[in-house]
């Protein structure tokens, strides 16, 4: 039975696919039946996936016509058995986060998934500002001053401390989470679970006062490291989003433009309450903040990992006599073997190396110095702490849609280069130029806010376009766990310094100043990663072949009369499991009325 897809423009890809079935005329012993109308039965999204077909030698694509091969977010969502579906009263809820694809012009279901899970994790990764700042006077008002210690560390270390155990933990870690990923099919389960762990993490330092500020402070740590976690998860479906490099520029551009929008509204509430309200204090911000986050993240979060995320079979098997945690190390160890020795995996060492010394981890090491040094050597309030991030915000949105133009024009690598350069730069003239807490002081720093939101929202779109397009195929749970431990290796390096210098009572100007350094090093070390394009095409073939092994762990067989639904796509958006020629008419569009209601039922 052969299936074709037609998918119109501006829909979402399930809304608009239309199966149109031939009938065919199997034999019975000696008797034939003239058509048959047997129900087909229900694809399983666990078990049906789609049948690579670029197995065969395929001619260019006549005028007009693009030859694409689907994604595994295509097959997943178009051969989705529909059984958690958004109740009509929800739907309305995905649509502002709804990103068109650049070349199909249809909206793909796990694309929104992602557009609400980072929109979510905006808000959250906020909250820690307000609620770093709270736990930071808090930690001072108890140990009597910034410079006298609480806990065994100066109380002006504490966010930094924390930043530092969460990094070393999930550098530790990370192989065993993705170890039980890629050889169980629970990757949807371990983004779902995570993603819950840290609604309830933040919901809880709503609590926050003198009396729980450290409480607050473990519940900040464990936060963090599932936060670290989640975006581990979320990053191994982002290449099954497609295998087109301009298309994963737009959608990661987009998707942290999302990102930065929803946050800079939640912030701008947030910096609204508190100035309009009398006598709001600082710790009223940091519970406000909270709550709003957390109900953002049960809301964005629920929909996302609810409808629409879909389940990945498991890519290999537990070797016998091993278990999920001596794999996930033996993995690593083989995983880096194989990628600082085979030649085409060039730049993605080189990559893995700069991000030894790139805040990678979310940015997460970088705001825990920023608050601190703005809460205790600028002396910001929480509010005023809370404009600067403002300025942030809306300034990387301009950053992130110019990163989507620069890795057009110079590519993804060159891109995430000249990025480091200007936010290293300007992060120099801050700390050279800040001298203490003056009105002046903090108005140079909401200069430098705006500026290094550009180069911060240039920066990481840029980073995950490059990760993406050098990455083999197949592999992108293992190789993502591999880059999230190098980026923990070294990760917690900044936070150490900057701790390290102010313990011992060196200005924290200097310690500001350190990250500079680690920007320039980590570019220093993309110059080895050699030419852009010669390493995508190096890795290009990975991408058929992770395609197969899709199908066949997922159990889809021509033979067994499912095909694969579209690999050509035409100017209108029509896929079809074949290419066809200029001027030839699809015979399954004669046969659309008389196999009504057969297409009825597969389309269910």
């Amino acid at each position: 039975m052969g299936f074709t897809t037609k998918i119109e423009k501006n829909t979402t890809l399930t809304e608009s696919i239309t199966l149109r079935a031939s009938v065919e005329e199997p034999s019975t012993n000696s008797k034939t039946m003239s058509s048959s109308t047997t129900p087909t039965p229900p694809i399983n999204e666990d078990e049906v996936a789609a049948e690579a077909t670029n197995d065969t030698p395929q001619d260019p694509s006549p005028p007009g016509k693009i030859q694409r091969t689907l994604s595994i977010s295509e097959q997943a969502t178009a051969l989705s058995t529909r059984r958690l579906t958004p109740p009509f009263f929800l739907k309305w809820l995905e649509y502002p986060f709804r990103v068109k694809n650049n070349q199909t012009h249809q909206y793909l279901e796990e694309a929104t998934g992602h557009s609400m899970d980072v929109a979510a994790r905006g808000p959250i990764n906020q909250t820690g500002s307000f609620v770093g700042s709270v736990m930071i006077r808090m930690a001072v008002k108890q140990a009597g001053g910034p410079n006298n210690t609480v806990y065994g560390i100066r109380a002006s270390s504490v966010l930094t401390v924390g930043s530092l155990i969460v990094g070393i933990v999930a550098g530790v870690t990370m192989p065993i989470v993705g170890s039980f990923v890629d050889h169980t099919n629970h990757r949807k389960v371990m983004g779902a679970v995570s993603a819950l762990i840290i609604v309830l993490a933040v919901g809880l330092q709503m609590m926050i006062n003198e009396d729980t500020w450290f409480t607050v402070f473990i519940l900040e740590i464990i936060g963090g490291y599932f936060l670290i976690m989640h975006q581990v998860c979320t990053m191994a479906y982002l290449p099954d989003l497609t295998h087109d490099l301009s298309e994963m520029g737009h959608y990661t551009a987009r998707l942290m433009m999302n990102q930065y929008f929803v946050q800079g509204i939640f912030t701008s509430l947030v910096v609204l309450v508190g100035y309009t309200k009398p006598g709001f204090s600082n710790l009223n911000t940091a519970v406000l903040a909270a709550g709003l986050a957390t109900g953002i993240g049960a809301v964005l979060f629920g929909y996302s990992w609810t409808f629409l995320f879909r389940k990945r079979p498991k890519l290999r098997e537990v070797p016998p006599g091993d278990n999920l945690v001596t794999t996930g190390f033996k993995r690593l160890i083989v995983t880096t073997k194989k990628v600082f020795s085979k030649k085409e995996y060039k730049a993605l060492k080189w990559f893995m190396i700069a991000l030894l010394f790139s805040p990678e981890a979310g940015a997460g090491i970088i705001l825990a110095i920023a608050v601190t040094f703005l809460t205790v050597f600028v002396n910001m309030q929480a509010r005023e702490i809370a404009v600067v991030s403002l300025t942030m915000l809306f300034a990387n949105i301009p950053g992130a849609y110019l990163s989507k133009r620069m890795c057009r024009w110079v590519n993804p690598l060159n891109s995430f280069r000249m990025a480091e350069v200007l936010f290293a730069f300007i992060n120099a003239l801050l700390a050279a130029t800040v001298q203490g807490s003056t009105q002046k002081d903090k108005n140079l720093v909401y200069f430098y806010a705006a500026m290094i939101g550009i180069a911060f929202g240039w920066m990481f779109p840029s980073q995950r376009t490059l990760a993406v397009a050098i990455m083999p195929k197949g592999q992108e749970f293992e190789i993502m766990g591999l880059i999230s431990f190098y980026g923990q290796i070294l990760g917690w390096a900044p936070a150490f310094v900057f701790t390290a210098l102010n313990e011992n009572g060196i200005s924290m100007r200097w310690g500001m100043g350190s990250v500079s350094f680690f920007l320039m090093t980590s570019c220093f070390f993309t110059f080895f990663c050699g030419d852009f394009n010669e390493a995508v095409a190096n890795v290009a073939h990975t991408s058929d072949e992770y395609l197969n092994e899709y199908s066949r762990k997922s159990g889809a067989d021509l033979s067994s009369g499912v095909d694969l639904p579209g690999t050509y796509v035409d100017e209108n958006g029509n896929y079809s499991t074949r290419k066809m020629e200029e001027g030839e008419v699809d015979e399954e569009e004669d046969k659309e009325h008389a196999t009504n209601t057969t297409t009825d039922e597969i389309a269910a």
